[in-house]
């Protein structure tokens, strides 16, 4: 199934979340609001057909096309921004038409019972399949592929009950990143992310396996996620996917990461840093509000390919991270020890880099 590349083809507005702010834009290709027991389900794929030439130059980077004099998405975000950031009402945020934020491709807003299996989506306009504020989402059997910006593979936003599985992702952005709305908006209105269910996955190519944030405002808690394959694929080069587990977030964010458990990882493949918390991560507004991060466990991880940091935890004096448990890990081409700030109730067991015994507890 070919989508149409016209944007006026996404037209009437829809209600939407635009990088974690209620706004009404352009309707997502696959679009359904307030409803149950709905599903996208075959064989085939569905193609957006986006490329450098259709909607990727809205992100304004000349990677994707985009030319001086070009319209690009900049001055809309900001001003999305600071709709969010002043309580601006939602009905009053309307973009769309002649503005230049790009739609996701599948996306339920506040829907319950939702099925998406065996299909393939490529070439997503933004981010491929966003659920926002629904419960009961399963996602099987699907391979994303989009090296366009901002790709990110399967993007729970405030949803409860999502299990993600047997999904194969070949993304530019994060493979698979849990949301809950951004600073002040995501605040307003204050609905979490939990029990989210992840296995069985296969990771070519992306930013993080499994991100939390940065939009988490409304808080994340009790995500599991177990068995995950990042193989090295000769094609893709040395490049494969940058962490298995990235919380990000900043200063201003708010919110929380609790009870996150990540086991069983074979990571033949080049990461970055496998495991990573930063409050360092960009943008945002509002005044200092950092998140709380607490209860994170990683077991069983196998990471065979180069790294930068095994483990980097940079929490901030005034926000600890707390409760890391790391059990049973390897790394086996480390070029740096852990970087651990401002960490507590840290427990490591078992643990090998470079051939070298880790132990010990904070």
């Amino acid at each position: 199934m070919l989508f149409s590349t016209d944007p006026a083809a996404c037209l009437p507005v829809v209600r939407t979340r635009w990088q974690g702010i209620e706004v009404l834009n352009y309707s997502p290709l696959i679009y359904a609001y307030g409803r149950h027991d709905i599903a996208v389900t075959g064989r085939g794929v569905l193609d957006a057909r986006s490329d450098t030439a259709h909607w990727w130059p809205w992100k304004g980077s000349g990677q994707y096309g985009w030319k001086p004099g070009m319209p690009n998405e900049r001055a809309d975000w900001a001003t999305l921004e600071q709709w969010g950031a002043q309580g601006v009402p939602v009905s009053d945020r309307v973009l769309g038409t002649g503005h230049f934020l790009r739609p996701s491709f599948v996306q339920p807003y506040a829907c319950e019972n939702v099925l998406i299996e065996g299909v393939t989506l490529r070439n997503s306009p933004f981010w491929n399949i966003h659920p926002v504020l629904s419960r009961n989402i399963t996602v099987r059997d699907v391979r994303i592929e989009c090296e366009g910006p901002n790709s990110d593979g399967c993007d729970p936003d405030s949803c409860e009950n999502v299990t993600i599985e047997r999904v194969t992702f070949a993304t530019h952005d994060d493979c698979i990143a849990i949301k809950s709305g951004r600073d002040e908006d995501g605040r307003r209105v204050g609905v979490p992310s939990r029990r989210i269910r992840i296995q069985d996955c296969v990771y070519l190519s992306g930013g993080a396996a499994v991100a939390i944030g940065s939009e988490m405002s409304g808080g994340v808690s009790d995500v599991v996620a177990r068995r995950l394959h990042l193989p090295f694929d000769p094609d893709l080069g040395e490049a494969s996917v940058a962490s298995v587990l990235n919380v990000k977030s900043t200063p201003t964010r708010g919110g929380y990461v609790r009870d996150v458990r990540v086991t069983d990882v074979d990571a033949p493949a080049w990461t970055y840093v496998p495991f990573e918390v930063t409050f360092q991560y960009a943008g945002g507004t509002g005044g200092e509000q950092p998140a709380e991060v607490s209860r994170l466990s990683a077991e069983r991880w196998s990471v065979g390919g180069h790294c930068e940091y095994p483990v980097r935890v940079r929490g901030l004096p005034e926000a600890p991270v707390s409760g890391v448990r790391l059990d049973r890990l390897t790394f086996d081409g480390a070029a740096q020890d852990m970087l651990l700030r401002s960490v507590t109730d840290l427990s490591v067991r078992r643990m090998t880099v470079n051939g070298r015994s880790v132990d010990g507890s904070a």
